[in-house]
């Protein structure tokens, strides 16, 4: 489906980018999302009261299809910027790319093509990790919730979901809000499939949440334990697989 075959019945597909002092990668990011080769997006970007030059670089984008979003106080959090995009979306899709990632021309084509095709409303696809780490990140061709259970498989970046799935729920205030609200989802919708090629960069910082791995331990225990309700011997279990497949991942 590119910009060539698309017609006025393409799905209008909202991407939500939460922002914080990105001035650094927010612009190559946006100009992504601007090389699409789909044409029927919205992005709403929804800076967390940056005090570096991020909202000047969002507005000196000439697209009526960017609108940004000011809070007026800093959330600490991805979660309230992303619920916020949430309740401004007008799309029948919703997507993320958050401010330094980065986005292949035909991730929306490719994707919104494959849900369409196989009837799906839960998509996700692999992902190339670059910065102060290169790598490729291949999720299964389909994740249910106890695979997700055993690794957070599904790359904020990549997801694509219909908004009929989400609603009456909410990114919670926690660290990897993305893996708990994914959990919700796959309990009630069943699984996520994913497109089987790369369309989307992950770049990997030094304050990235995720390079740390014994922070990301401590925010799948508040996951497992006050999010999903299991006992201390289950969510050990599970946060013991997860280290298992980070060492996988490592040395694979």
């Amino acid at each position: 489906m590119s910009h060539k075959t698309q017609t006025q019945d393409s799905p209008l597909v909202s991407i939500i980018m939460p922002s914080f002092n990105a001035g650094l990668y927010i612009k190559s990011a946006i100009e992504s999302i601007l090389h699409q080769d789909y044409s029927n997006w919205e992005l709403l970007v929804v800076d967390d009261n940056s005090t570096d030059c991020t909202k000047d670089l969002v507005l000196n984008f000439m697209d009526e299809r960017i609108k940004l979003i000011s809070l007026q106080e800093n959330s600490g959090s991805p979660s309230k910027p992303r619920n916020i995009g949430l309740s401004h979306a007008k799309g029948d899709y919703i997507a993320f790319l958050d401010s330094d990632d980065l986005w292949f021309s035909n991730k929306l084509s490719t994707q919104i093509e494959f849900m369409l095709r196989e009837d799906c409303l839960f998509s996700c696809s692999s992902y190339q990790l670059f910065g102060l780490k290169n790598g490729l990140y291949e999720p299964p061709r389909e994740v249910t919730y106890n695979d997700l259970l055993k690794n957070n498989s599904i790359g904020c970046l990549t997801a694509i979901i219909h908004k009929s799935l989400l609603f009456g729920l909410k990114f919670p205030r926690c660290g990897h809000e993305d893996f708990s609200l994914w959990l919700k989802v796959l309990k009630v919708y069943g699984s996520c499939k994913s497109v089987g090629v790369v369309l989307a960069k992950y770049r990997v910082v030094g304050n990235s949440v995720s390079s740390n791995k014994y922070r990301v331990i401590h925010f799948f225990w508040h996951i497992y334990r006050n999010e999903e309700k299991f006992s201390v011997l289950k969510s050990l279990y599970y946060c013991f697989r997860y280290l298992v497949n980070v060492l996988w991942f490592k040395y694979k």
